[in-house]
């Protein structure tokens, strides 16, 4: 059975907090060409809205159980919407512009905390995460490859308009989220924040988050490198790319089948040795099938295993405070995964990008058994 409505309004409303995320590349792209920054100038405005997005993450973590979901997340989108009109206005004013990006991204985090905040009291939590995992592939999929055709026209002006327009369509799926933290029948609040976030079982999950993320993203980065040394043209590398964001998808929606059935633990253990056999296929690939076949292999596992992590948080944590400080998490391991990659890489050598990536998804594995032992161990106690 699919999910409630509520999960998909919800999902979506998620999916817009992270376009910036998911569009990245093509944000870079329109403020260099058409915005008048440098690469310079592009990469420091990711940078600070991914201070935003930190700071959102971290006050509502260890505020989650006292604040109000709904408003919450209007709030948040109303002060997005502000401020992306804001700073379409304001290209020729650097700095105010950066800091504008920074509230932006302080605001979408908000509804995104309420968002995952909000799933975490669901009993199959892991089939919200996935739905809402799924959507993201897909409108990334779209995206990256329908925006470059219209890129010619767009403007970095109506580019952040046109972020404000669909936060502005999307504002109603806030009212699919629950009144508050603590009001929902069967949802225990367990303690406070901080005592929740310093369990072992706590920061074991969010390690794993941490350093799931890191791998992922860390050899994302170098996806389009690889496929340069191993001989692909500019079209099967752009087709390769793009078409392995959409075909993710069935990772993440084979969890809204699967479920629960195995417990959340088992099932990202697999998604992390499939993972890690992708990332060995992709460095011994010597073709374009072998390639493309890796890759979205690659995509696949990363769909499957991160609900399942989210869904871990989750359970520590019906309150939701858990799973929102796996915005840090993720963050962090966004930041991490590249930077070490790139240390690794040598004279057109990408062994070091892979072995990167298998030591990071071993922490994470070692790490999730820790949180899985002790849930288990609490949950036994409690009973």
């Amino acid at each position: 059975m699919l999910p409630a409505p509520a999960v998909w309004a919800g999902s979506l409303l998620g999916c817009v907090t992270l376009i910036p995320i998911l569009i990245g590349p093509i944000i870079v792209g329109v403020l260099v060409d058409y915005g008048g920054l440098s690469d310079t100038q592009a990469g420091v405005t990711a940078g600070y809205s991914a201070i935003g997005s930190v700071s959102a993450a971290l006050v509502c973590a260890l505020n989650m159980h006292r604040l109000p979901l709904r408003r919450l997340a209007i709030g948040g989108l109303l002060l997005a919407m502000i401020v992306n009109v804001l700073a379409a206005l304001s290209l020729d004013h650097l700095s105010l512009f950066y800091g504008l990006r920074a509230l932006a991204a302080l605001g979408e985090g908000m509804a995104y905390a309420a968002v995952m905040s909000s799933f975490a009291r669901y009993s199959d939590s892991e089939r919200c995460y996935g739905l809402f995992m799924m959507l993201q592939f897909g409108i990334a999929g779209v995206a990256l490859w329908a925006l470059p055709t219209f890129a010619p026209t767009m403007s970095a002006t109506t580019l952040y308009l046109g972020f404000a327009g669909v936060q502005l369509l999307v504002l109603p799926a806030a009212f699919s989220l629950p009144a508050s933290a603590a009001d929902t029948a069967g949802v225990s609040i367990r303690g406070s924040e901080w005592r929740l976030l310093l369990a072992v079982p706590a920061v074991a999950g969010l390690v794993a988050l941490c350093f799931s993320e890191a791998s992922n993203i860390g050899t994302d980065a170098y996806l389009e490198r690889i496929a340069v040394h191993t001989g692909l043209s500019d079209a099967q590398i752009g087709r390769t790319l793009g078409l392995a964001s959409i075909l993710g998808m069935p990772g993440a929606f084979a969890i809204l089948f699967l479920g629960g059935r195995l417990g959340h633990a088992a099932p990202a253990l697999i998604g992390f040795a499939i993972g890690s056999g992708s990332l060995i296929g992709i460095l011994k690939a010597d073709s374009y099938t072998t390639f493309f076949l890796f890759v979205c292999i690659h995509s696949v596992a990363w769909a499957f295993v991160t609900p399942y992590i989210q869904s871990i948080l989750a359970d520590l944590d019906p309150g939701g405070a858990v799973v929102t400080a796996g915005g840090i998490a993720s963050g962090l391991g966004a930041g991490l995964g590249p930077a070490a990659t790139g240390t690794m890489v040598s004279a057109n050598n990408y062994s070091g990008v892979m072995t990167t990536g298998l030591v990071a998804f071993a922490v994470a594995a070692i790490a999730i058994l820790i949180a899985a032992y002790g849930l288990s161990g609490r949950t036994t106690a409690t009973n």
